[in-house]
């Protein structure tokens, strides 16, 4: 069992750092690949297959807390996180999420909602990629009635998908609130903060008379944090510094390309699941 614990902390340490990076570059909490990492080890450190589910997004949640943490302070010191818009973008994004959470819950069905999700990457990552250069210089006036309109929506979109909202916010605002994209991916992550901050503590509370177990905080696998937190603190401020550091052009393009790939992997496991 020891052993297993080293293995699975080397594997944890290492994914990590990658998701860590990956996430300061991008602007993403990285539960999209939180989630498949502790699918794999979880089950391998004899975590029993009901639990599974619920401590990998749980788990994944705690993680993101300190992903977007990092990146939100980091952001903050370099001046790219708006400030001026974050708190209309949440105050719209709240009343969407609870419209969006209702809905998937009394009328779409899941595989409907992740053909849904992956349909709204592909067609904002061809949005995005449509964009130039000479788009992107533009992109400076600033309305805060469309603010609002990108917070709900991006919240309702959120909501009725069961993302942090990442891979929503960027996009959107970007293309629909005229934000020139380091600016975008900076104030996205305040979002996926408060999400997944919130969402945590909700997996603490139904987890805590659920599962009597030392090693879980709720459905949080404590072990996991304690190899995975260390590495993605670093690798998600090594993130950030790159994206600081990347042109604007490249680092619009990288996302574009990133969210296509997000909506591929979607689709393949929906295929899966119905065949």
């Amino acid at each position: 069992m020891l052993s297993h614990i080293i293995e699975a902390g080397i594997v944890l340490s290492i994914a990590g750092f990658l998701i860590g990076f990956l996430s300061g570059l991008l602007g993403k909490g990285g539960g999209m690949l939180f989630i498949p990492t502790f699918w794999v080890v979880f089950p391998f450190l004899g975590i029993p297959e009901n639990v599974v589910p619920k401590s990998a997004v749980a788990t994944s949640l705690a993680c993101m807390t300190v992903t977007s943490a990092t990146s939100v302070w980091q952001h903050i010191k370099k001046g790219f996180l708006r400030k001026d818009i974050f708190l209309f973008l949440i105050l719209g994004a709240i009343p969407g999420d609870f419209v969006g959470s209702a809905l998937t819950a009394k009328v779409l069905s899941p595989e409907m909602t992740k053909v849904l999700f992956a349909l709204f990457l592909i067609f904002m990552s061809i949005k995005m990629l449509k964009s130039s250069k000479k788009e992107e210089g533009k992109k400076q006036k600033l309305n805060y009635r469309s603010i609002l309109v990108t917070g709900f929506a991006s919240g309702f979109l959120a909501g009725l998908l069961g993302v942090g909202g990442g891979a929503i916010v960027t996009p959107m605002l970007y293309s629909f609130a005229n934000i020139p994209i380091k600016n975008a991916m900076a104030t996205s992550t305040g979002v996926v903060f408060f999400n997944a901050f919130f969402s945590t503590l909700n997996y603490i509370y139904y987890g805590w008379h659920h599962l009597k177990n030392p090693f879980f905080f709720g459905y949080i696998y404590i072990p996991a944090l304690i190899f995975m937190i260390p590495p993605l603190y670093f690798g998600t401020k090594m993130g950030v510094k790159v994206m600081h550091k990347v042109q604007a052009e490249k680092l619009r393009r990288w996302f574009a390309f990133f969210l296509l790939a997000v909506a591929v992997e979607v689709v393949v496991k929906v295929l899966t699941s119905i065949f």
